[in-house]
């Protein structure tokens, strides 16, 4: 029976819609709330996911998550992977280094595991993809004549740092919702902005899905 469940849900990611996956350079992915949430349809509460921060100092994160199942009477590890993050790199790290790197950690055992929708990506792979996303804007803002200047500056205002503190605000209203309904019609409020986020910055669009993945689900225990 445990087998089967497993061979489920890595079938039911295997079956993910595109259009469901973000796109890095060329490669497609699954986006880790998209895993746990495949993880916690199949095996619900025999299925465990444990992180662990092992290093925290302040130039960076080290993180480890083990993914367990419930089975003839005890636990069983059937995944994990690591993941390590720099607070310098990126704007995420700089305010959130820890939380992204669990996230990651987490993505990655459950990859692990065959849940992972699409490519298996390297932390590497995926830093470089976002890292050169966030110097593009950079790059043209200081070369725009005046007559184009309010169109720019628009643009340059929803760069990497406006991502970041929109994810933050987002996430710290959301919060403010004691229904999913309220955060559901929170999330079609600020629809536009949480799609220029994730066409342009996945990884901070999948910060803000974890937290308010992780507090739905707080909602629907209580």
């Amino acid at each position: 029976m445990t087998k089967d469940k497993l061979i489920s849900a890595v079938k039911s990611m295997a079956e993910l819609p595109d259009e469901n996956k973000v796109s890095i350079k060329g490669k497609l992915y699954a986006e880790v709330h998209t895993r746990v949430q495949a993880f916690r349809e199949a095996f619900g509460v025999d299925g465990r996911i444990i992180s662990k921060v092992h290093t925290a100092d302040e130039e960076r994160v080290l993180t480890e998550t083990r993914v367990s199942i419930y089975a003839d009477g005890s636990w069983r590890e059937i995944g994990n992977d690591f993941a390590e993050e720099f607070r310098g790199s990126g704007m995420v790290n700089k305010t959130s280094a820890v939380e992204n790197c669990l996230t990651s950690s987490i993505g990655r055992a459950l990859s692990a595991c065959g849940l992972s929708g699409g490519n298996y990506a390297s932390f590497e792979e995926v830093d470089h993809a976002i890292n050169e996303k966030a110097e593009a804007p950079k790059k043209t803002a200081k070369k725009k004549a005046n007559g184009k200047a309010k169109v720019k500056k628009a643009e340059i205002e929803k760069n990497e740092d406006w991502a970041s503190e929109f994810a933050d605000g987002f996430v710290k209203m959301a919060k403010k919702f004691k229904k999913k309904e309220g955060i559901a019609d929170f999330y079609k409020a600020e629809a536009e902005k949480l799609t220029h986020i994730k066409d342009n910055f996945p990884h901070i669009k999948e910060y803000i899905d974890n937290h308010i993945t992780s507090y739905v689900e707080e909602l629907e225990e209580k």
